[in-house]
């Protein structure tokens, strides 16, 4: 009977043990998620409502004046109106681009000729540094493109990021290219991730490498893509089109989107100018969360039912 009772003294004192060590293991990381996330962004959430005051040196509870300002803002202020239509105009591009990132992965999935190149071509700009593919991207399309313009047609032209009707064009091309890569390996990766069975059976059934793409990769692979369609949903409101890299903070009001606006504000706004931009990421919060689940809703429900 002691000797039980002393097994079961010594079962619990280990388990005590580990729960100790566990907790002590955890504490730094649960710490800091609760000053740098919780903490961080409920007291931006206050800070929404509040101006701060020269006089006095602190923060004064002004209610709802940043957002009435805010709002003012968005239909008066140009740059404001340049980063919705750009935004949205990003956004509409990668999308289009998602078709183009399917065929691609699979034709990579088939292991059709030349599909190894391509796969290494397109996920280049994601193993480089983006600052030196932007230098080399501003070389082509400033320099290359209208050197071989001028050889070919005998005409002197600009470059394509010179020329205020084809830079935000050439922006948003370079952005959907870089980010190409990412989207081919994604799906690549869910490709591979299907049966070879059920390739098989379709072959033995006679199918054609078009049918077998719509109506057996794609719905098979088809929570891999909504999951890249709902991302993309929220990134209307952070992407910044790679301005940074290309500009700095001296990009044009007529290129800005919401994440650049909202990254330049940041890094050069006073401490009064903070909560403004609280104020603006709570609306644009509020509209970027219902969005995305409706956006997700809406994909579950016409999708796929495999």
């Amino acid at each position: 009977m002691e000797r039980i009772k002393a097994k079961k003294n010594g079962f619990g004192k280990r388990n005590r043990n580990r729960l100790i060590f566990y907790c002590a293991f955890l504490s730094l990381p649960v710490l800091q998620f609760c000053i740098f996330y919780i903490g961080v962004n409920f007291n931006s959430l206050l800070l929404a409502f509040k101006s701060y005051e020269y006089e006095t040196g602190a923060y004064q509870w002004v209610g709802f004046m940043n957002f009435k300002e805010v709002f003012r803002d968005f239909g008066s202020v140009l740059y404001l109106q340049a980063s919705i239509r750009n935004s949205l105009m990003l956004y509409a591009f990668t999308m289009l681009t998602t078709f183009l990132a399917l065929l691609f992965s699979y034709y990579i999935f088939k292991r059709a000729p030349l599909s190894r190149l391509f796969q290494t071509m397109l996920f280049i700009p994601n193993i480089i540094s983006a600052i030196v593919m932007v230098t080399i991207f501003k070389y082509f399309v400033e320099r290359a493109i209208p050197f071989a313009w001028e050889k070919l047609m005998g005409e002197t032209v600009q470059g394509l990021l010179g020329n205020q009707k084809t830079t935000l064009g050439t922006l948003i091309f370079y952005c959907c290219w870089s980010g190409f890569g990412v989207q081919m390996l994604m799906y690549s990766g869910a490709m591979s991730g299907v049966s070879d069975s059920v390739i098989e059976a379709a072959k033995l059934d006679g199918i054609t490498p078009i049918r077998e793409f719509f109506y057996i990769i794609v719905p098979l692979i088809y929570p891999t893509l909504v999951t890249f369609l709902v991302v993309e949903v929220a990134g209307i409101f952070t992407n910044q089109m790679n301005l940074y890299n290309f500009y700095g903070l001296k990009a044009e009001y007529s290129l800005y989107t919401f994440g650049y606006f909202l990254y330049k504000e940041i890094q050069s706004v006073n401490i009064s100018g903070y909560p403004y931009l609280a104020a603006m990421g709570l609306v644009l919060t509020a509209v970027a969360v219902p969005l995305t689940l409706i956006v997700r809703k809406v994909l579950e429900t016409v999708g796929p039912k495999v």
